[in-house]
């Protein structure tokens, strides 16, 4: 594996997401606003190793909440989302409250899967950015993993 990756600052989130295939969105203006949004979320010990872009809570091309940016970090999962009119979305899940994480793939579109005790976050993207999101995650699940037990120790 290769050295851990510790990003904070949204341009570096942002351009993490776009240099390794994970989604661009819809403008790079859009792009760093989002990540802009989870820069200002995180905590001054927290940092970002995977960023992507998708389509949050994804059922098919026309039902959906439209473009969220994506942080892993070291505590957990943040999706943010810039709209029109300064409108905001947030949402955040600890590492450890992660059952399980998959990947549908079909001819055109791809899904990540992110499952939880009660809920399920589907992330729908480009099928070529899911197999590079996929692999990269297959890389990351030991530290993902270590990332949540620590997670776990803290709160005993």
């Amino acid at each position: 594996m290769e050295q851990e990756v510790r990003l904070q600052k949204a341009e570096h989130l942002y351009m993490y997401s776009c240099s390794h295939n994970f989604g661009k969105g819809m403008s790079r203006a859009w792009g760093i606003n989002s990540f802009r949004l989870i820069e200002k979320a995180m905590d001054p010990d927290e940092s970002a190793y995977l960023t992507f872009i998708g389509l949050h809570r994804f059922h098919s091309m026309s039902a959906h909440q439209r473009n969220f940016a994506y942080a892993f970090t070291n505590k957990r999962i943040l999706m943010a989302q810039t709209r029109s009119f300064w409108r905001t979305r947030m949402e955040s899940v600890p590492l450890n409250a992660i059952l399980n994480l998959s990947f549908d793939n079909d001819a055109s579109i791809g899904v990540v899967k992110i499952m939880l005790a009660n809920d399920t976050i589907c992330v729908g993207m480009a099928q070529d950015s899911v197999d590079a999101l996929s692999k990269k995650l297959a890389e990351l699940l030991p530290l993902i993993q270590e990332y949540a037990h620590q997670l776990s120790a803290e709160e005993n």
